[in-house]
Parts: C-alpha cells; structure tokens; sequence
C-alpha cells in the first residue's frame, strides 16, 4: 500500500482472461473497486508462474481497512469487463 497515493496493491497470478484498467471487481461484497492499473509479468519470489499486481485508489481509510480483511491470501478476484470509453 503507497498510503500517500491512496492505492491498495493486490498481487497474484491470472488464472483467466487478462486483466486491465477500469475493470471493476465482481461478486466480493464490500469492495466495490475499480482497477486503476496493472503491472504484469512480475516475478514470483518463489519461482512460480509469472504474477500481475492490481492497483486501486481507496477513498477513506476505512475503505482501505475493509478492502485489508476481503482480500487476503487465496482470494479469488472476478474482474468485469473493462467499460468502454
């Protein structure tokens, strides 16, 4: 988290489709969150498939401290498609 930012910083692997800006997260109640950017490719400290990280810009700390307790290790993220624009 860059908390001077405001960004919350979630890092995995793709399992399918491809992940981009503007996409919003589905069916996780309680974040309701855009994706402002990807960086994909990044290399796993464990020697695993290559990961992406997910940037998203939070309001309010409280937001930030609820996205915290939602996406925790294993969580899976639904993205939608990106809007058109």
């Amino acid at each position: 988290m860059l908390g001077t930012r405001s960004l919350f910083i979630v890092r995995g692997t793709v399992v399918a489709g491809m992940a981009r800006a503007k996409q919003r997260v589905m069916g996780l109640p309680g974040m309701d969150a855009e994706v402002q950017g990807v960086e994909a490719n990044l290399l796993d400290i464990n020697g695993g498939a290559a990961q992406s990280a997910l940037t998203f810009h939070y309001a309010k700390q409280a937001e930030l401290a609820r996205w915290k307790t939602l996406v925790i290790e294993g969580t899976l993220l639904s993205l939608s498609e990106a809007n058109a624009g």
